[in-house]
């Protein structure tokens, strides 16, 4: 009996122990999914956090879309929803027909940049300019200094970038629709691509799209704030400090109810904000 009684009291202590090492190897876990276009980025962040909190693992969902990632937040399937644009009034609805109040993050801006062929002289373009031309209220070149040459605008799948299509139709044309007969291809790459090899063609691309490759084929237009002020290049600093117009914003959305830990990595990724060098993804 006392046998027994000994080999009780180890089978006890060898559980005991091994729940202890469970949860001393335990690590909280905070799930990101949203706009795709903001994987690499917040991927990276979610990996600097890692490293300084290693009782943390950050799981950061990829090939979502910023629809996707609200509806999950909203239905609590996800701690952290990642968005290329602000929260739209249904999606707001929807969150407040569940009882779910949400918390807006701003983590900085990337910009949307247009680019036309490289044969075509015209060098830079106004705010106005831009949506007249967008929405299909100028359809030749020669109406703004031009070559006599038709304007084809081409742009990226809105299925595919929902996020970047919401904030040109709505930020820069103003609620307006892009021109009937814009060509549409499936991804930003194609887009470039395109617009180097088709002379009048105009699009809308987000800046990382801008790579040493692309600038070979394609041109990047100054704009103007209106058409007496100076044309602004796109780059790091005209887009930190808002002269560049287009500058495109991106957000956190989190519960307002978030537990302490997801508090904490949503104050790390808005302290990294959205253009430091450091990080191994820019923009």
């Amino acid at each position: 009996m006392k046998r027994v009684f000994e080999i009780v009291l180890i089978l006890i202590a060898v559980s005991l122990s091994t729940a202890l090492c469970s949860v001393a190897h335990a690590r909280d876990r905070i799930s990101v999914t949203g706009a795709y276009s903001m994987w690499g980025r917040v991927h990276s962040i979610a990996m600097a956090y890692e490293k300084d909190h290693p009782q943390v693992a950050v799981s950061v969902l990829s090939h979502s879309l910023v629809d996707q990632g609200i509806k999950a937040l909203i239905e609590g399937k996800t701690d952290v929803a990642m968005a290329s644009r602000k929260i739209t009034p249904r999606e707001s609805e929807e969150a407040k027909a569940k009882g779910v109040k949400l918390d807006e993050h701003l983590l900085g801006y990337g910009a949307v940049v247009i680019i036309t062929d490289r044969q075509n002289p015209v060098r830079d373009l106004s705010v106005d300019r831009v949506k007249e031309i967008l929405t299909g209220k100028i359809v030749n070149w020669k109406e703004i200094g031009g070559k006599d040459q038709t304007i084809k605008v081409i742009v990226a799948s809105a299925k595919l970038h929902p996020g970047t299509f919401y904030y040109v139709e709505n930020d820069i044309l103003g609620g307006a629709p892009i021109a009937g007969g814009a060509q549409t291809m499936p991804d930003f790459p194609e887009v470039v691509k395109k617009v180097g090899e088709t002379p009048g063609a105009i699009a809308c691309v987000r800046i990382r799209d801008q790579f040493p490759g692309s600038r070979a084929r394609t041109k990047v237009l100054g704009i103007r704030h209106d058409e007496h002020s100076e044309p602004v290049v796109p780059a790091r600093d005209t887009i930190s400090e808002g002269t560049y117009p287009f500058r495109q914003p991106y957000y956190f959305y989190t519960a307002s109810t978030a537990d302490r830990q997801v508090r904490s990595f949503v104050e790390f990724a808005v302290g990294q904000g959205w253009g430091q060098p450091l990080l191994t993804y820019v923009w």
